[in-house]
């Protein structure tokens, strides 16, 4: 009796988000190659051997004017910059040197209809609840799927033991459904927490350097090279770098790192004012990478067969349950009209 509530459970949850799991998934697949294909393409260069200090030096001596530095998951060096022609532009460059080396990746446009789809089904507001409901769906479909096979392979003991296999969907769905359980829940639970901040139920935090102008100092004055937390700090630790607009003592570097963000004096390298990362961001950006696979080639082949398994999950489902109706004996004689009982066992 128990086990066939999980089973019409684990059916009705499936049935309900059918389509909606079924679209997440084939536009998962499509993500899925995108940073598999950033991976593959992009020739990192090696970023944990030099300075911010460096970097700043060298964009500084080669561009009329330096508006930012952005260094994304795949260790690329981005810069907006006012080139020697007097012109704006944007670029990777080679973080030893500063010099330009290469034009910045477009988005495919196969990617950009995917991703759209996938978030919010092109229906905005109300596309991205139904993607945040099918994220919390497939998170159950997942929590009743682990409980029917904890019982068909009698506890958590016997989870990888032998699968009694009884037909080929059957089999693949016990077999793959052990084997993907954990980033299928991974999948979901992520995709649940990000879309909590796409409603703003959770809210990313805002840096905003304050600090008294007044007391603001432009002596003792360093060069880049000489200001500590720019000398200290390797560029893969850094996210960003906001350039000062003016030399004025009062405008200020803002320097992004993977724990938080800091003002930096432009002319005494002093820290004029710092924001620590909070948990809840720290966790947002866990779970985007996580249901992302950006800037990891291993997780996101392991979320590309993920998705495909969702898709024969799907199928083999359907296939099993059609299967067992049609296998189902309905007795067309009522107890009362009987003379004899015969109960057989096995």
């Amino acid at each position: 009796m128990i086990i066939s509530v999980w089973r019409y459970s684990h059916l009705a949850l499936a049935v309900s988000s059918f389509l909606f799991v079924l679209t997440a998934s084939l536009t998962g697949i499509v993500l899925a190659f995108e940073p598999i294909q950033q991976e593959i393409e992009t020739q990192t260069l090696p970023v944990e051997e030099t300075s911010a200090a460096t970097l700043i030096s060298n964009l500084k001596e080669n561009y009329l004017e330096v508006f930012g530095v952005k260094v994304d998951a795949y260790q690329r060096v981005s810069v907006s910059v006012l080139t020697e022609d007097g012109e704006m532009a944007e670029f990777y460059v080679s973080p030893q040197t500063g010099e330009k080396v290469g034009e910045l990746a477009q988005e495919s446009s196969v990617f950009q209809f995917a991703r759209s789809l996938h978030r919010s089904l092109f229906l905005k507001t109300t596309g991205r609840f139904f993607v945040g409901l099918t994220s919390f769906l497939l998170f159950l479909i997942s929590a009743s799927g682990l409980i029917l096979l904890l019982k068909r392979q009698q506890g958590f003991r016997k989870l990888f033991s032998k699968i009694i296999k009884e037909n080929f969907f059957q089999y693949g769905h016990v077999y793959l459904g052990r084997l993907f359980l954990v980033p299928i829940i991974i999948i979901s639970l992520s995709g649940v927490y990000l879309s909590l901040f796409q409603f703003n139920v959770l809210e990313h935090p805002v840096f905003d350097a304050e600090f008294d102008t007044e007391q603001t100092s432009a002596t003792p004055q360093l060069e880049i090279a000489e200001i500590p937390i720019f000398k200290n700090t390797p560029i893969a630790e850094v996210k960003s770098i906001e350039f000062p607009f003016s030399t004025e003592v009062n405008d200020y570097y803002v320097l992004q790192l993977q724990e938080g963000s800091f003002a930096v004096n432009q002319f005494t390298g002093e820290i004029l004012d710092e924001s620590l990362l909070p948990a809840s961001e720290k966790l947002f950006n866990y779970s985007y990478n996580l249901h992302t696979g950006e800037g990891n080639l291993i997780w996101s082949f392991v979320l590309l067969l993920s998705c495909v398994s969702l898709l024969f999950f799907i199928y083999s489902g359907f296939k099993i349950t059609f299967k067992r109706k049609a296998a189902k004996i309905k007795n067309k004689f009522k107890l009362k009209d009987c003379s004899h009982l015969i109960l057989v066992g096995s």
